[in-house]
Formats: structure tokens, sequence, C-alpha cells
């Protein structure tokens, strides 16, 4: 029993050390410095408040897929409920 028990206590000893070893032996690749994208800053304003709108700040990119995404929607909403503009 108590051969079971020393062996026991060693491999959960071992354990933890050979998980520290491996962590710490694998350096980090050096970071390129990027250099952060500008932000855009708009003011957005809010349906169904008379207290303005708010100010949203985005990537030139962020800004793109925003606006990508809001006509992808309007089609969407249009086409489901059989909109169909004058024409």
């Amino acid at each position: 029993m108590n051969l079971v028990f020393l062996a026991a206590m060693l491999t959960t000893a071992a354990v933890p050390a050979a998980a520290q070893v491996a962590a710490t032996s694998a350096a980090p690749a050096p970071a390129k410095t990027v250099k952060p994208a500008k932000k855009i800053c708009e003011r957005v304003e809010e349906t169904g408040t008379r207290l303005g709108g708010r100010q949203v700040c985005l990537t030139a990119e962020e800004w793109q897929a925003r606006r990508a995404n809001d006509r992808t929607e309007t089609e969407r909403v249009q086409q489901k409920t059989g909109y169909k503009p004058a024409g």
C-alpha cells in the first residue's frame, strides 16, 4: 500500500514540473509593430429619442463593413415584406 501511495505522489509531483518546462521552453516570436488604424468618428442619430445621437468611432474598414451590412439588411427586409419600389 505504501509503495502505491509513494508511486502516486511521485507521478503527481512530476506532471506539473514537466508542464512548466514545456511552457517556458517555447519562446514567443518577436512581435512586429503594427500601426493602429486611424479611427473615424461620426455622430449617429438614434431613432425614438429627443436626446440626440451618440458618437461612434470606427476604422475605415469597419465603417465600410457596417454600411455594407446595413445595405444588405435593408434589401433583405424589403424583399421579405414584398416591398416593391415604384417605377
